[in-house]
């Protein structure tokens, strides 16, 4: 079975990275007793470096599953419950003088009463902030760090709210109750335990790219703000919700943590024990599945609906801004995993489905075949791109820049301005797939745009003011990139607005 879906896939992968625009794209298919790998493209356009499954790229939302399974070993052990009370497990008084009761199941469940704070960025080279200095900080000020606080950190708890913030206050809590830094914790207790040789945690103490005797800087994948087909090098950034979103890994280290939670599944004890794996793949909470199949929230883990029986998968989307996706399911059923990761963000659509891009509709793709078998036909394709969207101009490259301005300095709120050799770096490196002519494109006018939104960010209605001003040319070529809307994608309204 899984020589005909790796066979499958390794014909149709430079198709979906053509079809979506992904510069690089790689993906893993496990069974419980095997493990394959295929990879088409570019983990880096302008050196025409091949994306493989050993390059390394920000595994975003990856990271709370680390997390979940970090925090179970300690219920395993005695050390706590998942009915726990978290104050009880954290510094006195870190979330603040009287704050809201909850448990550790509810932060890992997403209805721990917290906002979203997707990212909280800084540069790489900031000063490291621990985590629990961080959420100590976030509790003081009582605000979520999206456009600089404009929603507040909490609400009430029990309802489903997806927030990386609140999976770092249970990686505090994995720090807490170790006495061990929640990076080097992981790293022993789940990477290493797991065979893992290529992944590590940014957590600022580290060199993500120094984990494992692989590892070399040159590993590492480029992730590209897309529009249209026209892809723009995303900003380096680090994290300071990093037990959320900290994690960095390639598809073949993903591949073998699927692999051995899928041997537990199934029967064998790994990084947990069977029946604690069942509760943590056990649904507790719904999530907003809107056109879609019902799914869940287990503990840190993403759940399609049980009633599927057969189809039925746990697992987790992931992305990191904004240059990553990534796609993970495990079907215990079937004795089938896939994870693949594209290092394209399309930036028209503020959210990426799995549905449109090449890692969701790969891990979809090989988890149906695995079951159904591979198509009779699969109709031969050079996998060349053509171009799709509009071709750069001056006034295009100074529209891209305020969007990639927006998204860093007012949706992450990241307050300085990016390095100059970061600009260069990102401007220099804009490449586009296909027959993209890149005559048009405009370094200065892009730079121009990135510094016409950092003046005027975190303040979320000057920001509003900038983007409707563009006028209708701007929102026309919102659409030739992608858009579902005539508008300059923008998600102040998202996350700038109390719910």
């Amino acid at each position: 079975m899984l020589d005909d879906v790796m066979g499958a896939l390794e014909r149709v992968l430079p198709r979906l990275a053509a079809a979506t625009g992904t510069p690089g794209v790689a993906v893993a298919v496990a069974t419980s007793t095997e493990l394959r790998t295929a990879a088409t493209g570019f983990a880096d356009l302008r050196s025409a470096t091949p994306m493989t499954a050993r390059t390394r790229a920000p595994g975003g939302s990856l990271t709370k599953p680390v997390t979940g399974l970090a925090f179970l070993q300690l219920v395993e052990e005695g050390m706590v419950e998942l009915d726990t009370p978290i104050d009880q497990v954290l510094p006195p008084g870190l979330r603040g003088a009287d704050p809201a009761p909850v448990t550790a199941a509810m932060l890992a469940s997403h209805q721990g009463g917290y906002y979203s704070d997707i990212v909280t960025a800084t540069a790489p080279s900031s000063p490291a902030e621990g985590i629990l200095d961080y959420v100590r900080r976030r509790h003081r000020a009582g605000t979520a760090a999206e456009y600089d606080g404009t929603l507040p950190l909490t609400t009430t708890p029990g309802s489903y709210s997806y927030s990386s913030f609140g999976i770092g206050v249970l990686g505090g809590a994995v720090e807490h109750l170790t006495g061990e830094p929640y990076g080097a914790r992981v790293q022993k207790q789940v990477f290493a335990a797991a065979g893992l040789t290529g992944t590590s945690v940014e957590d600022g103490t580290r060199n993500p790219w120094a984990t494992g005797s692989r590892a070399r800087a040159g590993d590492a994948a480029t992730g590209y703000m897309a529009f249209g087909d026209w892809c723009v090098p995303s900003p380096p950034l680090r994290t300071s919700a990093y037990p959320g979103v900290g994690l960095h890994t390639t598809v073949a280290d993903a591949g073998r943590l699927l692999q051995s939670l899928l041997r537990t599944a199934r029967g064998t004890p790994g990084l947990i024990k069977p029946d604690t794996l069942e509760v943590m793949v056990a649904p507790r909470a719904r999530r907003p599945s809107p056109g879609g199949a019902r799914s869940y929230s287990g503990l840190t883990i993403e759940i399609a609906d049980p009633a599927l029986g057969e189809d039925h998968w746990w697992g987790h989307t992931a992305a990191f801004p904004w240059g990553f996706w990534w796609e993970a399911r495990v079907w215990p059923h079937r004795d089938v995993a896939a994870v693949a990761v594209g290092n394209r963000w399309d930036m028209a659509r503020f959210h990426n489905p799995a549905t449109r891009s090449a890692p969701g509709l790969a891990v979809e793709w090989a988890g149906r075949w695995a079951a159904t078998g591979v198509p009779a036909r699969l109709p031969a394709h050079d996998g060349r791109p053509g171009w799709t969207g509009p071709r750069p101009t001056p006034e295009s490259s100074r529209w891209m820049g305020i969007l990639a301005g927006e998204r860093t300095h007012g949706l992450m709120a990241v307050t300085d301005p990016l390095p100059p050799a970061t600009l260069a770096a990102m401007a220099d490196g804009a490449r586009g797939l296909g027959d993209a002519d890149p005559a048009g494109w405009d370094p200065d006018a892009f730079r121009l745009g990135i510094g016409q939104a950092q003046a005027v960010s975190p303040d979320p209605e000057a920001l509003r003011a900038l983007g409707g001003g563009l006028g209708p040319a701007a929102a026309l070529w919102m659409l030739e990139c992608g858009a579902s809307s005539a508008e300059v994608t923008m998600p102040v309204d998202a996350f700038a607005r109390p719910r």
